[in-house]
């Protein structure tokens, strides 16, 4: 069991570090605009089917989250630093024992990392939704609703 979590945490996709040890400024700004726009593109992309009604509420936390509240990208990079709050309160309480300071304990901690991240997207988004943050654009109680709202996590998870 110990061995199957390990190996899936390990093979969780992850981003290649550089082959370089130093970029041009040129690809460095290329890839920089490239992200920039990236993200105004998908900040202008609105959730189909929530109503923006509520979104006035969540200004102050969109500015602390990095977030854009109604958008694809509404969830921002609060489940990243969330899962790594927690995993670090852990190590560092002793309740999760892993030995950061060996590869191997490194590489586990990183794929437990990106799990929790995963997990709290999905928890977060939840969050929102039902709790009525990210409401649907339909009323309550009609057959759609439901479907609504898991459209709605569903986008969010996407954009998570």
């Amino acid at each position: 069991m110990n061995s199957f979590i390990t190996n899936f945490l390990q093979n969780l996709p992850e981003v290649k570090g550089p082959t370089q040890k130093r970029l041009p400024f040129s690809e460095k700004l290329r890839w920089t605009v490239i992200i920039l726009v990236l993200y105004y593109v998908l900040s202008a992309i609105p959730l189909y089917g929530q109503s923006g009604g509520s979104l006035r509420q969540f200004e102050f936390l969109s500015i602390v989250l990095g977030a854009d509240f109604g958008s694809i990208l509404s969830l921002g990079i609060g489940p990243l630093v969330t899962s790594s709050i927690v995993l670090q309160l852990l190590v560092g309480a002793g309740l999760l024992k892993i030995d950061l300071t060996k590869p191997e304990g490194k590489r586990f901690f990183q794929g437990l990392q990106k799990f929790l991240s995963i997990f709290f997207v999905i928890f977060e988004a939840c969050i929102y939704v039902f709790m009525g943050g990210l409401p649907p654009s339909v009323a309550p109680g009609t057959s759609t609703y439901v479907f609504h709202q898991f459209l709605i996590i569903f986008q969010l998870f996407l954009g998570g």
